[in-house]
């Protein structure tokens, strides 16, 4: 980690912050005029994983996988943009979404008569997915005890008016009780009530908590010999769906990494745990590409097989599951 921070400095100057928990180096863009403190929030938006050398910036969108390309799309001659001031966000209080439990019973006691119900039919989840994986509907302002409102409130989830962040949303605990992570996947707005959400999410997911291990690893058991990796929540949702119409939950798991660029630690998760074959089913995008490299890397030095398998392009996987297709290897 150390290392590729230091040819990281050495290439784009001293970093902003150093992110350990995550794994991640934070560094004014060399793309875009970010050290002039154009954007919203006048924060830097370039991030290298300190783990990988995977190197993206938030706001202009340049990416790539490794330092080398990045030394060489800037050039030998390129030197570091330089803010006059610093970031001066504050530091955030340390998640508590594990104390969530009772707000999470209440989403997913409403689910069934939710617009969540006709949401998740309509991208092909079925009713025994949805209850197994313990989905829930965000409530835009649950009726819970008062250091649970406490609890979401340092975990970032509930806005000033007292709306819940996953308003409008499918709820997703991992794991099901005392989480690590909350991550939701909103809803589109003509979808729900007219006044459901009084927010416009900046994306169509979020999530909250530490992601210190692949989500859906909770449904791995001693049997466990096949895990299947994927980027998102829909995409792990159908794969498990399959894997279970198919009868091989006893040896097969799906995991999900929420999203293409995984933490450091969750990268370490999967160096640690050798025991398992792994399959990756990648987006058909670059950044799926540069996803399944990275995982592929880490599970390497660890010592376990891995397979890394792309579906029928421009088909998402959970879309390609849906229409029929499935890894010939499985």
């Amino acid at each position: 980690m150390q290392d590729i921070l230091s040819i990281a400095e050495g290439i784009l100057g001293t970093a902003v912050r150093v992110e350990e928990h995550r794994g991640w180096g934070i560094f004014w863009c060399p793309f875009h005029n970010d050290a002039g403190r154009e954007g919203a929030g006048g924060q830097p938006n370039f991030g290298v994983n300190l783990q990988s050398g995977y190197w993206k910036c938030l706001r202009c969108g340049a990416s790539g996988g490794s330092l080398r390309s990045l030394q060489d799309k800037l050039g030998r001659g390129y030197l570091p943009p330089v803010s006059e001031t610093k970031p001066t966000r504050p530091k955030r209080p340390p998640t508590r979404v594990q104390l969530l439990d009772e707000a999470v019973s209440e989403a997913r006691a409403c689910v069934q008569t939710s617009p969540a119900w006709s949401y998740l039919s309509k991208r092909g989840v079925t009713p025994y997915t949805a209850l197994v994986y313990g989905l829930g509907y965000g409530i835009p302002v649950p009726c819970v005890h008062r250091e649970i409102m406490d609890a979401a409130k340092q975990s970032m989830m509930v806005r000033r008016d007292g709306t819940w962040l996953w308003a409008g949303g499918v709820v997703y605990a991992d794991p099901p009780t005392h989480p690590s992570v909350m991550n939701v996947r909103y809803i589109p707005e003509e979808q729900l009530p007219k006044g459901t959400r009084n927010f416009t999410p900046a994306k169509n997911h979020k999530t909250w908590g530490n992601r210190v291990q692949p989500l859906g690893s909770w449904r791995i058991t001693p049997g466990t010999r096949t895990i299947i990796v994927l980027e998102g929540l829909f995409d792990m949702l159908i794969t498990a769906q399959k894997i279970h119409q198919i009868g091989r939950d006893k040896d097969t798991v799906a995991v999900y990494t929420n999203g293409a660029s995984p933490s450091a630690k969750m990268l370490a998760w999967f160096r640690e745990h050798n025991q398992y074959e792994y399959v990756l089913l990648s987006d058909p995008d670059k950044a799926g590409d540069e996803w399944a490299e990275h995982l592929t890397d880490a599970i390497q030095k660890g010592g376990a097989g891995v397979q890394a398998l792309r579906p029928p392009a421009p088909l998402d996987p959970d879309e390609a599951i849906l229409s029929g297709w499935w890894p010939s290897i499985l």
